[in-house]
């Protein structure tokens, strides 16, 4: 297998977009003993449902009808999920081009009226926990030109411009790699079949909710596309960040008994740094990087390498006193708050869950 294909993250925006758009994909690196991993912004809230769905719809709503068909069809496919709260189904409309666009009514919360930054944020923070080898998604017109589908395709390059990812997109002739439908065709058909709110299958054709009737795609075509990478990778941005800290941690060790300027200005520079750090990137494992560099640096020489004396004692570089305590203790709480900080996507499902209880009241 390809090297670049070990753990792939397929990024989409509604359930069912990553069997009709990527199935033989999925499938693919599944049965190559590859990890797939999809990755799903919405529940497809707002998508049509077909009438003999309706009664499940009416019982537990469409959004946990979906969120099942979802998973049946990750299981169909080999492949394991993974879903970013935040961000709600923008529906659909069609332009006189023939494009589709998001629903007249469509909420401040939809996927398209998301910020890319916002979206690339809370996928990064997957792209950290997964570690995937590649990214896939929807050309840069979404298909046939949904806006979630377009705001999914900027957010993951947004990312793999952050992280120096390879990103493959929908092709519509042999480009880069290419799968078969052949080979896993039981496993994509019975994942087309899990989405009976939205679809069915007709033989080698899909007949949509809507009435639009689309063949299966016989191959599927993925082009690598050019991300240029603005930043450095990851692991580049951590070793900045311990040596940025390893310096703070020196410099203010040195000077932090210079009162009030030096003990000042060291203090400023470590909270500014790990707190800085935490804020700017979100990134929990580059905060520890400079915690480590800071506090490691910080515990290494209080520990008497230069022959001064131990911590606390009369001529340690940290003494006893106030400003050797302030030193010793201020770092090290601005770590435990930085890192225990809740990330983007934390806070969002806070969000999502006060929003359903002040919804659910508001029903009562």
């Amino acid at each position: 297998m390809d090297p670049r294909l070990e753990r792939v993250m397929f990024v989409h925006a509604h359930p069912d977009d990553e069997t009709l758009s990527t199935g033989a994909a999925i499938a693919s690196v599944a049965a190559g003993g590859g990890d797939a991993v999809v990755v799903t912004f919405t529940l497809g809230e707002r998508g049509e449902i077909r009438a003999d769905a309706q009664a499940a719809v009416d019982e537990v709503g469409i959004g946990e009808v979906r969120r099942a068909e979802l998973e049946a069809a990750l299981r169909a496919l080999g492949a394991r999920g993974r879903r970013i709260h935040g961000w709600d189904d923008s529906g659909m409309a069609w332009h006189r081009s023939g494009k589709a666009q998001a629903a007249p009514d469509a909420p401040p919360t939809s996927l398209s009226r998301a910020d890319a930054d916002d979206l690339a944020d809370a996928l990064g923070f997957v792209v950290e926990e997964i570690d995937p080898t590649a990214l896939v998604t929807y050309d840069a017109d979404g298909g046939y030109g949904h806006p979630d589908h377009v705001a999914a395709h900027h957010a993951a390059v947004l990312v793999a411009r952050r992280y120096d990812l390879p990103l493959y997109v929908r092709a519509k002739a042999a480009a880069d790699v290419s799968f078969p439908l052949a080979p896993v065709k039981d496993r994509v058909l019975d994942a087309l079949a899990q989405h009976r709110s939205q679809l069915t299958v007709e033989g080698d054709d899909v007949l949509h909710v809507g009435g639009q009737r689309r063949p299966i795609d016989a191959v599927e075509h993925y082009r690598l596309i050019e991300t240029r990478p603005q930043r450095r990778t990851r692991w580049s941005l951590r070793l900045g960040a311990l040596a940025a800290g390893a310096v703070v941690g020196v410099v203010g060790t040195f000077s932090h008994q210079q009162l009030p300027w030096g003990l000042g200005l060291s203090l400023i520079a470590a909270v500014g740094l790990i707190t800085g750090i935490r804020a700017a990137s979100g990134s929990r494992p580059m905060t520890l990087a400079s915690v480590i560099g800071l506090v490691g640096v910080v515990a290494v020489i209080a520990i008497d390498p230069l022959g001064r004396g131990a911590w606390g004692t009369e001529r340690s570089l940290v003494p006893s006193n106030l400003a050797g305590w302030l030193w010793s203790l201020v770092p090290a709480a601005a770590s435990l708050f930085a890192l225990a900080w809740p990330d983007a996507e934390a806070r969002r499902r806070i969000r999502m869950a006060a929003k359903h209880r002040t919804e659910g009241e508001e029903n009562r």
